[in-house]
């Protein structure tokens, strides 16, 4: 790392919730907040609490909704699918950022969907 390097705080205080580096923040390892303290919540809940954690994430460190570029989402099933497109078009009905979704097994039984994103610093 170097001198424009930053770590922007997450969720855990081990993990940081983006990496700044060179006009870009890299977030990794969002999770809705509820569902990450072992408590159940719908797909749907946990869909819009990871976005709102990641676009809070992003804004923290420079950027807002729109400057994000690119989103991958984990989803524990892909009955989550449905939920994870509403979510996502309800907050870029246009101009979104590319996205790729994948299904996979999570870290805690409680969580249905994990995302990390780029986005481009604010000018």
């Amino acid at each position: 790392m170097n001198d424009t390097t930053r770590r922007v705080p997450g969720q855990l205080p081990e993990f940081p919730g983006a990496v700044v580096h060179s006009g870009l923040i890299y977030a990794a390892g969002i999770v809705d907040e509820v569902a990450l303290r072992g408590l159940a919540r719908s797909s749907s809940e946990q869909m819009n609490g990871a976005l709102d954690a990641l676009i809070g994430v992003v804004e923290s460190s420079g950027g807002d909704s729109a400057s994000i570029l690119r989103i991958e989402a984990y989803l524990a099933s892909p009955d989550d699918l449905p939920a994870w497109g509403s979510a996502f078009n309800e907050r870029w009905p246009k101009n979104a950022p590319a996205r790729t979704t994948l299904i996979t097994q999570l870290a805690l039984s409680t969580l249905t969907v994990e995302i990390q994103a780029i986005a481009a610093v604010n000018q």
